[in-house]
């Protein structure tokens, strides 16, 4: 039978007595329940996920959903269809960003070439752009890889870098050229004089940015695109520089053309040289004592976070509430709250926002299910333009920006660090076991602090919990504070006692009676329009503890007995899920930190409550988040920086033939971190780690400028030709240094949107390289 009034008219024969079945049940049709329910701006809805294959487009995927919906949309005009947590947008933003910046870059690098020498040398260096540009990606799409964000701010990076090159080499034929030389020989001529300095700068280069592929698990992957793509970038602009380049130059370098003068700047240098070498010792105490000093005080100056905050177009709301919370009371409590934070939907510019209840993603960014749980979407407007570069530069040198819908002023970081303080109110009225407000974050740890207790001692694992949980709560900046130590739902275990032995109850006997009454079960299956349907019994007494206990039990012998009679109920509540880690069980405790706290600040107050909890021999306390990744981070520099060294070292060897040269030009290196450091504290920034991957890749940059000086000084006899000699080098020195930092420029000065996370690479190249010219 299909329908409900149908079934209630069968004919039941029960101990040889024929009833009705609408006379002992009720019978009703519905759908099974909901794992999850779900709201968008306090309406209900019904939502679709929908992910892209590894090789997917994210950018067209979503254009071509957005074109359904909206064809959705006109065919039931009832209905409200629409899309949220549009990840192509964000990705679009990013695009447009890195895109512009690398096109101003480009303008850039030309109009201070065109500025500081002529326009004809300009035009030849900035012509080897693109080309380089080309035949890297020629290398990239061979070597399988694709043009992505962190590719692009590779090349972004690299702007100014590859230009060095070309600039020493045609400011080398340009020279032959005024010397009297035929633009055909004085191509040949410049570009074999500088070929040996030209190829080991490059390549110290490459060597500084390459051992950062070193670097494992998350940041590995999140950092590994940089150095191929500024490596795969420094060899296109190798080939540019000596097979191309001569050949624009044959035809585009003239003599005579007019250039600036530099003849004021280099007899002020050979002035400044003569005097440091003169003052020789206050020169040798300056460098090695004073500077070192220096560099010391500015890093205790600095503070350290893994990433910067940063500007994101998306906040996630989280809740989870004890255990044996139904999907209905957490939908409840989720809308609820959703209704709140739409009460400041104009003042932090919201867009929407999408509730979930049932499910939310974790501390550990993973997707977790659970009646208890829910999770809130919070899409912000697109950010107002706020700088020089995103008002009047990323409009129109990149491919697809939309003005419309640029209205949010306030920053995402403020928006969260408001919106947590008002929902405080809200957090103290429900029984919350964990709530969190979070907004962007760059994705190499989940939770800036996580403090794990390892132990088989539940007792000492709950007080060392509790005592890190009250002190992290006492601590200003640390926020979003919880631990996975929550019991799960509560649990009866049946014991058969002695008399129930007696009677020969066994525990098969028990799960049989048990299983069937208990447990919902499909007893049959039937068809109709809709589909199959399944039949389901279930008695409604079945829930209450009561009808447990008076269960009758059927013995052997056909007689009953009630269930509490012959069994020992124990009430158990084991903790909601276990983890072990090589082999120990272990509990954790994880908070956020707040914009303007680091992790390092937080977790250095909490250090004697840790050294206490440390004395106790039952438990081990391991540190995860922030202060896990930095203890690798300082591991895998430190190696990277030692290969690195040794391949720089390796390769001035080889063109210098002298240990001793080789040290001058690597004394360099360390002198220079003081200019990096200075930098972020100029520009007001935390160290970071994007800061110590461009410390390093500073180490190939800097000594470029060596590299070219010294190639030139080392066959000289008196200070008057080594100053002569070191004349003719100031010019492409200054130049290659002033072209990567233009090219650097906007990414120090200018980031917006997650840009902002590279910044401190860029301001440790970037102020590094001017202090160490």
């Amino acid at each position: 039978k299909k329908q409900e009034q149908a079934i209630l008219e069968t004919l039941l024969k029960v101990d040889g007595k024929r009833i009705w079945l609408r006379d002992v049940a009720t019978v009703e049709k519905h759908y099974r329940k909901s794992n999850t329910l779900a709201s968008f701006n306090s309406e209900k809805t019904l939502t679709i996920n929908v992910a892209k294959t590894e090789n997917g487009n994210s950018i067209e995927l979503a254009k071509t959903i957005k074109e359904e919906v909206q064809k959705l949309q006109e065919k039931y005009p009832d209905i409200t269809a629409g899309t949220f947590s549009d990840i192509s947008a964000f990705i679009k933003n990013r695009l447009n960003t890195v895109i512009s910046n690398i096109m101003f870059g480009l303008v850039l690098v030309g109009f201070v070439m065109y500025l500081l020498v002529n326009k004809r040398i300009s035009f030849v260096v900035v012509l080897g752009i693109p080309t380089s540009f080309v035949i890297s990606l020629i290398f990239l799409d061979f070597g399988g890889y694709s043009i992505n964000m962190m590719s692009l701010l590779g090349a972004l990076i690299a702007i100014g870098v590859i230009v060095d090159d070309a600039i020493i080499v045609a400011e080398n034929i340009q020279r032959h050229i005024e010397e009297g030389l035929s633009p055909k020989e004085a191509s040949i001529k410049g570009t074999k004089e500088v070929i040996a300095p030209v190829l080991t700068a490059s390549l110290t280069t490459i060597f500084a940015f390459l051992p950062m592929l070193l670097m494992t698990g998350e940041m590995g992957e999140f950092i590994k695109l940089i150095p191929i793509a500024i490596t795969v970038l420094i060899v296109a602009s190798i080939i540019e520089s000596f097979i191309f380049l001569p050949m624009h130059s044959r035809h585009f370098l003239k003599a005579k053309e007019k250039e600036v003068d530099w003849s004021r700047v280099t007899r002020a240098y050979k002035k400044v040289i003569r005097w440091l070498i003169h003052k020789r010792k206050t020169t040798i105490f300056t460098f090695w004592v004073v500077v070192p000093l220096l560099t010391v005080g500015a890093f205790y100056m600095t503070d350290f976070k893994i990433f910067p905050a940063f500007d994101g177009d998306q906040m996630n709301v989280s809740g989870k509430l004890p255990v044996d919370t139904t999907l209905e009371e957490t939908y409840k409590v989720a809308t609820e709250l959703e209704e709140q934070i739409l009460d400041f939907k104009e003042e932090y510019s919201i867009e929407s926002i999408t509730t979930i209840s049932g499910f939310r993603v974790d501390t550990q960014g993973r997707g977790e299910n659970g009646s208890h749980l829910f999770h809130l979407f919070i899409d912000l407007k697109k950010a107002k333009p706020d700088n020089f570069v995103s008002k009047y530069i990323t409009p129109y040198l990149s491919f697809d920006y939309e003005k419309e819908g640029r209205e949010r002023e306030k920053k995402s970081f403020l928006i969260e660090k408001e919106l947590r303080e008002r929902l405080k109110s809200f957090e103290q009225k429900y029984d919350f076991e964990n709530f969190e407000v979070k907004g962007a974050r760059a994705g190499v740890v989940n939770m800036p602090i996580e403090i794990f207790v390892e132990s088989d001692n539940k007792q000492a694992v709950d007080i060392a919990i509790n005592k890190i949980r009250k002190s992290l709560e006492s601590i200003p900046g640390a926020t979003s504070i919880g631990d996975d130590a929550k019991l799960g739902v509560a649990e009866l275990k049946l014991k058969i006692n002695q008399y129930g032995e007696s009677l020969g109850v066994s525990e098969t006997a028990l799960v049989g009676a048990l299983g069937s009454y208990f447990l919902e079960s499909t007893q049959s299956k039937s068809f109709d329009k809709e589909g199959v349907v399944e039949i389901v019994i279930q008695e409604k007494r079945r829930d209450l503890l009561e009808t447990l206990k008076q269960f009758p039990i059927t013995l052997d012998d056909k007689r009953e007995v009630a269930l509490k009679d012959v069994v020992e109920f124990v009430q158990i509540q084991s903790y909601e899920k276990i983890t072990k880690q090589d082999g120990k069980r272990r509990k954790m405790v994880f908070a956020d930190v707040e914009s303007d706290a680091t992790a390092t600040e937080i977790l250095a107050k909490l250090e004697p409550v840790i050294e206490e909890l440390q004395s106790n021999s039952e438990i081990e306390i391991v540190f995860g988040g922030e202060k896990e990744k930095n203890q690798q981070l300082a591991q895998e520099m430190a190696l990277a920086s030692v290969i690195a060294l040794f391949f720089i070292f390796i390769t001035l060897l080889v063109m210098f033939d002298s240990l001793r040269y080789s040290f001058i030009v690597l004394s360099v290196v360390p002198l220079s971190l003081f200019g990096a450091l200075a930098g972020h504290i100029a520009m007001g920034l935390d160290l970071s780690m994007p800061s110590i991957i461009g410390a390093l890749g500073l180490a190939g940059v800097v000594i470029n400028d060596g590299i070219i000086m010294l190639d030139f000084l080392r066959k000289t006899k008196t200070v008057n030709e080594l100053l002569e000699r070191a004349k003719l080098r100031l010019r492409p020195i200054v130049l290659t240094s002033i072209t990567t930092l233009a090219g650097l420029a906007t990414l120090i000065f200018f980031p917006s949107g997650q840009a902002v996370v590279l910044q401190p690479l860029a301001v440790s190249l970037g102020f590094g390289l001017f202090w160490g010219t």
